[in-house]
This record gives structure tokens, C-alpha cells and sequence, in this order.
């Protein structure tokens, strides 16, 4: 990437600086916000705490033995540790004998990356991000070659450095003074900042329930 060294540094050693800054302003927000300490607060989200969450129950509490061992629920997906191998060669294999141009474009570690996101990611999550690399990495990059070259690691960087400033810009102008009530009655009326509200993971609500009696997964381990 041609990127200084010096600044590669100090890029990385700023690291657990903005790291502690992110752990003050949480504990400085918890004993003082009441709308946090709500219970029925669903402003608030922690989806990556609770996948971490779950996954110390499957991994501590039940055990790998009672999940993917031969005969248990999971052991199906055993096998999918053969994907990460296999596809690849089968990939290369098309390629050199067919001349498939698309297959070139296939990446499946990224692919297999992306997907050890979901969750906690949602589509909300996905969509934005395949559309813009879709821009970005291919059609600009046919098209505008010279100026993909010179400014798409920069665009990429600012992105996400304009995304956590716009963050922090709109909470101290807009959230914190009066408590959120500026533009409650304009800018927060918004069809983009309300649309959210009328989904079904803000809701809560699932994709399948539990019949009355029933039990998700063995009804016993």
C-alpha cells in the first residue's frame, strides 16, 4: 500500500489511546444516563457483547461436545471446515481449464471472513458495503483506472474516518444538548432517522417462536 512507515506507527500507536477514550466516555455515560439504565430502553443495542455472550454459553456451558460431536444437532456442520480447502482448488481448477473470467473476482477467505460476521452484522450492515465496493472496486476501477490507483485507499480511510466523526459531531450538536430534543419535531421526524423503527429486529421480533411448551434445540442435554 506505500504507506510511511512513521505514519503506519503512529497510526497503530494511537490505537489504545482512542481505545481508552472510548472506555471513558462509556463509563462516564452508564451512571449518568437514565435512558441506559432503563430496562425498556431499545435505543440502545449491543449486538457483538451478546453474540460474545452466546458463544461463551455454546462453547462454555455446553460444550463443543454436546453441539458437533457424531450424533448431535450440529455435526453436519463439521464438515464445512472442508469448504475452506476444497473451494478454493475447485476455483483454480475451473479457471485454468474453462477460462472462467468471473471466477478470478471469487475470493473465498474474504468471503468466508465476511460471513464469520453475521451475526452480530445484520444486512443493514452488508448492503451499503457491497453496493460501495461494488462502485468503488469495479466500476471505477474499469472505467477510471488512474483515479482508482491514486484515491481509493484514501476514500476508503475517509469513509470510515467521516463516519466515526459524523458519529460524534451529531451526539454532542444534537443528542446531548436539551436532553434530544433538538429538531424533535423536524430533522428527528426524518423518514432516514425513523424507518429503522419499523423493522423487525428493532422490534424484536423473531423469525420463528417457540410453540407454547416447546424447547429451542434438545428438549435435554
Amino acid at each position: 500500500m506505500k504507506i510511511p512507515h512513521g505514519s503506519m506507527f503512529f497510526a497503530r500507536s494511537s490505537v489504545p489511546l482512542c481505545r481508552d477514550c472510548a472506555l471513558g466516555v462509556q463509563t462516564w455515560m452508564f451512571p449518568t444516563s437514565k435512558t441506559l439504565q432503563s430496562s425498556s430502553n431499545r435505543q440502545l443495542h449491543l449486538p457483538y457483547h451478546h453474540c460474545i455472550g452466546t458463544a461463551s454459553i455454546i462453547w462454555g456451558v455446553i460444550g463443543p461436545r454436546r453441539l458437533f460431536s457424531h450424533g448431535q444437532l450440529y455435526y453436519g456442520l463439521v464438515f464445512s471446515f472442508l469448504a475452506g480447502p476444497v473451494l478454493p482448488l475447485i476455483q483454480w481448477t475451473l479457471h485454468k481449464k474453462f477460462r472462467m473470467k468471473f471466477l478470478k473476482y471469487l475470493n473465498f477467505p474474504v468471503i468466508f471472513n465476511a460471513i464469520t460476521w453475521m451475526p452480530p452484522a445484520t444486512p443493514i450492515n452488508y448492503v451499503p458495503w457491497v453496493f460501495i465496493c461494488f462502485l468503488f472496486n469495479y466500476v471505477i476501477r474499469r472505467r477510471h483506472l488512474l483515479w482508482w490507483l491514486k484515491y481509493n485507499y484514501v476514500v476508503a480511510a475517509g469513509l470510515d474516518a467521516g463516519y466515526a466523526v459524523g458519529g460524534i459531531v451529531i451526539f454532542f450538536a444534537l443528542q446531548y444538548p436539551k436532553n434530544g430534543t433538538i429538531g424533535m419535531n423536524s430533522i428527528q421526524n426524518w423518514w432516514g432517522n425513523t424507518v429503522y423503527t419499523k423493522t423487525a429486529d428493532y422490534a424484536g421480533l423473531p423469525a420463528k417462536t417457540v410453540p407454547e411448551g416447546g424447547t429451542f434445540g434438545p428438549s435435554s442435554w
